[in-house]
């Protein structure tokens, strides 16, 4: 008799577990729409790792709510124990839940800011509030759906520089430094273009072809001239971002973008060009040691 009865109460624990378990899952599928469609899209999940942050949460509430029921879960206890328990369960669950997707919000990318020689990722955890405050109007505060684009002006005087230096050493670059944003607009992306590279340069240089970048990045096929900037964040430096004449993002792919000088000479060897002199060293300081296309080196 007794057995029968342990028998039934885990048959009920389960049944219960099993239904819970199915209002989890339900609830981490609404919970994945806000993380990968408002604050990650692709690629930025798997360039912060939002992805990660999400998996996290998620694996937490999904096994302890059930668990839990699981344990609590007997047919003996009268229907209002019962109603008492699932709502401390629930209760306890939801809230394990929002502030899971709380800590995700914190992570999530802001701003795509263009940084010199590459198209650098920005997250709300990167930028120091104080910074906001000095900010020009319009980024004041960060954006909670969807990445704004954002240029990056250059140090007003001599001692702004040294200080810009010096917080750079520390991991603070200049784009994540809301007061040192610059809309977006004709005059940046004219920088982009600038510096922004063919598409043909990154395919040469990685042994692959442009029809299977843009298979990679997932871009339409248009007939029109593509170009790349190397695309980072605090977590990886090896992606590209894909754009076209106008600078627009079209696409993005997991690849490095960072070319050495020495696969740059090759390409252009290779390409049936000229026997290239060997390029005078750049002295300490001048313009071109500091600027360097999307075909330099990574820092």
């Amino acid at each position: 008799m007794e057995n029968t009865q342990h028998v039934s109460r885990w048959r009920f624990a389960v049944k219960s577990a099993s239904l819970h378990l199915l209002v989890s899952l339900v609830l981490a599928g609404l919970a994945a729409l806000l993380v990968f469609e408002v604050w990650y899209p692709f690629p930025y999940a798997e360039l912060t790792g939002g992805l990660d942050l999400y998996k996290l949460v998620v694996s937490v509430d999904i096994v302890c709510g059930p668990l839990l029921t699981l344990i609590l879960a007997s047919p003996k206890k009268k229907m209002r124990e019962r109603v008492v328990d699932f709502s401390l369960i629930g209760a306890i669950q939801l809230a394990a839940l929002i502030y899971g997707l709380y800590s995700v919000s914190l992570a999530r990318p802001v701003a795509a800011a263009f940084e010199r020689d590459r198209i650098n990722i920005v997250t709300a955890t990167e930028i120091d509030k104080a910074d906001l405050a000095k900010a020009k109007d319009g980024f004041k505060t960060l954006p909670w759906f969807g990445i704004e684009r954002v240029g990056v002006r250059e140090a007003a005087n001599v001692d702004e520089g040294n200080e810009s230096l010096s917080l750079s050493l520390t991991g603070i670059e200049p784009s994540m430094r809301p007061n040192w944003w610059l809309p977006d607009g004709p005059a940046e992306r004219e920088k982009i273009r600038r510096v922004m590279k063919p598409l043909s340069e990154l395919a040469a240089a990685r042994n692959m072809s442009e029809a299977d970048i843009v298979k990679s990045a997932k871009v339409s096929a248009s007939g029109k001239p593509l170009f790349f900037l190397p695309l980072t964040s605090g977590r990886t430096k090896d992606w590209v971002v894909i754009m076209d004449e106008n600078a627009d993002f079209v696409g993005y792919a997991p690849i490095d973008g960072f070319m050495t000088k020495k696969a740059a000479e090759t390409k252009t060897l290779g390409g049936g060009g000229k026997k290239q002199g060997r390029e005078k060293p750049a002295a300490a300081g001048t313009k071109s040691s500091k600027n360097r296309g999307a075909g330099g080196q990574k820092p």
